[in-house]
């Protein structure tokens, strides 16, 4: 028991490890990571040659770094989804010039596999991968949203502050019957976005997002979420073709 006590440990600081540091503009030392993790230095370093092995973090300048496994994880899952979503991306950035995004997640973490960003100098530029906080953004509801209510009880209650629980179970049961997904400040201040689900066979394949300044997302909000419709419906559109014509 002690010994099946000890990889449990060890795994939960990896990943750990491994979301500070994805979440890290700059990256991080050993010393910073281990005082974030709360282990020592030596039963650390292990963990973190391990994932830049993998390729899950690279090591340069005394500094850990989000790897490129991370992305590949990622697409590994759908990666049709990003080609055929491209253009229609840039489309919206075209008609509403604020940043658009295609997100999956993948365990807990949202990566972003494509984004296009707006021109306006205030405008939001999302990070490449987002760890999992106890405030999802608009793409993380929809994600939640695929899980049944005991499951989504479970999450919430294990994840989320329990003054935030009551609107955000009523936020992600909303987005499983209409497919849209809002953020009114949920992850920054003054950040607003929508999202909506691209599906497949599998279920979601990814989410697309829209995100920007609150005052000028939620001054176009109705528009933006039928714009995001359109596209989402045109993408599986496009992929449903292409699967059918795919040589088997």
């Amino acid at each position: 028991m002690g010994t099946q006590n000890e990889g449990h440990r060890s795994v939960a600081r990896a990943l750990h490890a491994l979301e500070i540091t994805v979440a890290s503009e700059t990256g991080l030392t050993l010393g910073e990571l281990a005082e974030h993790v709360g282990a020592a230095k030596s039963s650390l370093h292990p963990l973190l040659r391990a994932l830049v092995f993998r390729g899950y973090l690279v090591h340069e300048d005394n500094r850990y770094r989000t790897g490129p496994a991370i992305d590949t994880l990622a697409m590994a899952q759908h990666p049709a989804v990003v080609p055929v979503a491209r253009p229609f991306m840039d489309d919206l950035l075209q008609k509403f010039n604020e940043t658009v995004m295609l997100g999956s997640v993948v365990g807990e973490t949202l990566v972003y596999l494509h984004s296009v960003e707006s021109t306006h100098v205030v405008r939001y530029s999302p990070p490449q991968v987002r760890p999992p906080t106890d405030h999802p953004s608009s793409i993380g509801k929809l994600y939640l949203a695929q899980l049944d209510d005991a499951a989504l009880e479970r999450y919430a209650a294990a994840n989320i502050r329990e003054d935030k629980r009551a609107r955000l179970l009523a936020e992600v049961r909303e987005a499983r019957s209409t497919g849209v997904a809002y953020n009114h400040g949920d992850t920054f201040p003054d950040l607003s976005a929508v999202a909506v689900r691209i599906t497949g066979d599998q279920g979601v394949l990814a989410c697309l997002a829209l995100g920007g300044p609150s005052r000028r997302i939620d001054a176009r909000s109705d528009e933006i979420t039928e714009a995001l419709r359109e596209a989402s419906r045109a993408i599986e559109r496009t992929l449903s073709v292409g699967n059918r014509t795919s040589p088997r």
